[in-house]
């Protein structure tokens, strides 16, 4: 049988395993969290810290029997009449006279939303609510004129430390992804649009989402829009992502869907100096250009997830709750995957050693898509001795404050340094 040692050396924080014929784990996990506190950038971290900034929101609307030529029922996070920047939170275009429900992932901090019918013309039908609001009716709704810009999708980024299960650099940029959802083509599917917006990883890292609350048996089908694999053409072997198959099985029967082997090479190999260059370069995480450093336009790839019809009756429920995102490195001779708090104990694809880490994060989900990670090196934030630094430092908007306390400056990621940031 296996057995694995695990010991911590020190202040380096090297994590030894060996493999012999029976299955024990030997590990001191007071040293473990000795040396991940004192490199931590928060002293001391709030002990209910769950490291979420995001909540579920409900809102049941009333459709009037007066929107005959609607075509889409809508919620929104701003009033797109005053705000070009407003996205789609939730849409059904499978809706009723009469009540409906349409559930939405949100930040916490956000209270106002908006409910939005479109009509046929495009005209939309807008009435505010808030989170306290139990019924929204579209009865009195105000008339206003087609949008100029066309509406996006809400989106969220998800920022990934690069050396777990060993102290990172805490700038949250060695792999960063922001990701959108909305609805497909036909009404039991779901495309998800995922963009490789960032990675200051030293590491090779690869990438996966795992669909939450739906198992591989529930799914019939996840392609590329375009047809493509992310890193189709990769010129030479895969070691983390070696399955190519872009839906994949978990270990127990989770729903996955293989992004990519390399985040480097996912964005600088369709540029015309770097054409299958496997050159580990930093991307968008410098203001500089070098010889290992790139700023690129983040490449996007979108992913078609079509439902059976057996596990189609809940699929308005489905929100960017329903995913968890995860990085894929090595460590030890072995791959080690890499989630947000939530599921940090999750061993989806590859057979990982359950360790304890406290309530430290190597991975954050930032409930906005224009998010500025900090520049390569630069903590996000810190706070020891009572003092916050880092690139989210603003007086009572601070990442430590957040970090120390979760009741309080739960909208940090409003308020960067500039000269720090991305």
């Amino acid at each position: 049988m296996k057995k694995k040692y695990i010991t911590v050396a020190a202040l380096s924080t090297l994590l030894l395993f060996s493999t012999t014929s029976c299955k024990k784990d030997m590990f001191d996990p007071d040293l473990y969290k000795e040396i991940l506190t004192k490199e931590f950038p928060i002293d001391p971290v709030d002990d209910q810290q769950q490291w979420d900034l995001t909540t579920r929101r409900v809102a049941t609307i009333t459709v009037p029997s007066s929107a005959k030529d609607a075509r889409r029922l809508m919620v929104l996070t701003d009033d797109p009449t005053t705000n070009h920047s407003a996205t789609i939170m939730a849409e059904t275009s499978k809706f009723s006279v009469g009540t409906n429900v349409l559930v939405f992932a949100a930040p916490e901090i956000q209270s106002t939303f908006y409910a939005a019918l479109e009509l046929t013309a495009g005209s939309l039908l807008i009435k505010s609510f808030t989170s306290s609001d139990s019924r929204v009716s579209m009865a009195d709704a105000t008339s206003v004129a087609k949008p100029q810009n066309t509406l996006g999708y809400q989106t969220f980024t998800y920022c990934f430390e690069e050396n777990y299960p060993e102290p990172g650099d805490y700038d949250f940029n060695d792999c960063v992804l922001r990701i959108s959802l909305q609805s497909g083509d036909q009404t039991n599917q779901r495309k998800l649009n995922v963009s490789m917006a960032a990675t200051g990883a030293d590491k090779l890292i690869g990438a996966a989402i795992n669909i939450l609350n739906y198992k591989y048996s529930d799914i019939e089908s996840v392609v590329e829009q375009d047809g493509k694999m992310w890193d189709e053409g990769y010129p030479a072997r895969r070691y983390l992502m070696d399955n190519e198959a872009t839906f994949q099985k978990g270990r127990n029967g989770e729903a996955v869907i293989r992004l990519f082997e390399n985040a480097s090479w996912v964005m600088v190999h369709n540029q015309t100096d770097d054409v299958g260059a496997l050159i580990n370069y930093k991307v968008n995480v410098t203001e500089t250009y070098s010889e290992s450093t790139r700023q690129i336009n983040p490449t996007t790839k979108t992913y078609v997830i079509t439902f059976k019809e057996s596990a189609t009756a809940l699929l308005n429920n489905f929100s960017l709750l329903n995913i968890d995102p995860f990085i894929v490195t090595y460590y030890n001779s072995g791959k080690w995957e890499t989630h947000t708090y939530s599921y940090k104990h999750s061993n989806i694809l590859f057979e990982g050693v359950t360790q304890d880490s406290g309530n430290m994060t190597w991975a954050l989900c930032v409930p906005t898509g224009d998010f500025r990670w900090p520049l390569e090196g630069v903590i996000i934030g810190t706070k020891k001795g009572g003092l916050t630094t880092g690139a989210y430092r603003e007086n009572d908007h601070a990442f430590g404050s957040w970090a120390a306390k979760r009741t309080t400056a739960r909208d940090w990621y409003l308020y960067p340094t500039i000269t720090s940031v991305y």
